[in-house]
């Protein structure tokens, strides 16, 4: 990380990955954003036990969504959802059949006196939930343009020199900028024209 020094302080992110930020403690700083491009995560050998268990959260979300509906509003609390993918989650890591892991829901769930189904609707259903569990698995799922994120918030705490301005004149089209002029300035200080659109 790389501190700020300029009298013009930034918070934000451009190109994507590059990230302007204030730290409590540190002040204003410069940093890399952390993390994987997605080509990479779903290609490279080192990632496959990741992508298993990405895998595994899918499926036991899924799984779970599918299973949940039949419980009903009133009798839901705000973990309930979680405990259940969880449970999933846990079972599909074990190798377990995903009848096996509806089944290991519905007990849950009915030990829990949440659900609306009685066993025998249950094994009705459970085809049909293999069945639908099938299908939202095969779905192709557009792949996402990741966006450029291409946002800063300046601060000035002094007045721009001329190479200042040109920098801001010449480079900052392709970003989305405020700016906000904080500190001591000449009586007689002027801001730039095409400074005052993006003042805040």
């Amino acid at each position: 990380m790389a501190k700020q020094i300029s009298h013009v302080k930034a918070t934000g992110t451009v190109c994507g990955d590059i990230n302007f930020y204030k730290d409590v403690d540190w002040g204003f700083l410069v940093r890399m954003l952390p993390g994987v491009d997605s080509r990479r995560f779903w290609k490279d050998p080192a990632f496959e036990g990741s992508r298993r268990s990405a895998e595994r959260f899918a499926i036991g979300n899924i799984m779970s969504s599918i299973i949940y509906r039949f419980v009903p509003l009133k009798r839901r609390y705000p973990r309930l959802f979680t405990q259940v993918r969880r449970i999933a989650i846990a079972f599909l890591k074990q190798g377990s059949e995903k009848r096996d892991v509806f089944s290991a829901l519905f007990t849950f769930l009915t030990e829990q006196k949440r659900i609306s189904l009685t066993r025998e609707q249950f094994e009705l259903l459970l085809s049909s939930f293999e069945e639908e569990l099938k299908g939202r698995i095969q779905e192709q799922k557009p792949e996402k343009e990741k966006k450029m994120k291409n946002k800063l918030d300046i601060q000035v705490s002094a007045p721009l020199s001329e190479e200042d301005i040109e920098y801001f004149k010449l480079y900052m089209d392709d970003i989305a900028w405020t700016i906000k002029f904080e500190g001591e300035f000449p009586e007689d200080y002027r801001i730039p024209l095409f400074m005052l659109k993006h003042a805040v």
